[in-house]
């Protein structure tokens, strides 16, 4: 059987590893049942989901005739992970509102088409309904900005 190192292959592939990992990392914790379920009971569905989804995907590539993988742009990868990283280092000093913006705009210049106002928009939109959403409407205590 021929193997072609395509998009579906590698993702259930990632998808697979992923799942397993998971379950190894959760094996730990308690299961418990569906009534009244342990620590370990929802990582070990959402795991168990991943393996699924990453096996169908992977039969999915055998059956299909599917382009193999070219070149990969990394930019759209760094700037990802970047501003991922960048959320977690400014959350603690500068508080939510900044990260939040500083991670939106990241993951928005990662892709093809960039434009700065839609950029900003979209920024404030969901940095501002993610507050009131964690804030108010469940009670949660988000690092608050420290600007001055």
């Amino acid at each position: 059987m021929d193997i072609k190192l395509s998009s579906d292959f590698l993702t259930g592939l990632f998808f697979c590893s992923l799942g397993a990992l998971a379950i190894i990392i959760g094996s730990d914790y308690p299961i418990g049942t569906a009534a009244r379920m342990g620590a370990g009971y929802f990582p070990l569905m959402v795991s168990s989901g991943l393996i699924l989804l990453g096996g169908i995907l992977i039969i999915r590539s055998f059956l299909t005739e599917t382009e193999e993988i070219g070149a990969i742009d990394v930019r759209p990868l760094l700037l990802l992970i970047g501003s991922i990283l960048l959320f977690g280092l400014l959350i603690e000093d500068w508080g939510f509102p900044v990260a939040g913006l500083a991670v939106v705009i990241g993951a928005r210049i990662a892709g093809r088409h960039y434009k700065p106002l839609e950029t900003a928009l979209l920024a404030v939109g969901l940095v501002g309904f993610c507050l009131v959403l964690f804030s108010y409407g469940l009670g949660l205590h988000l690092p608050a900005t420290r600007l001055w």
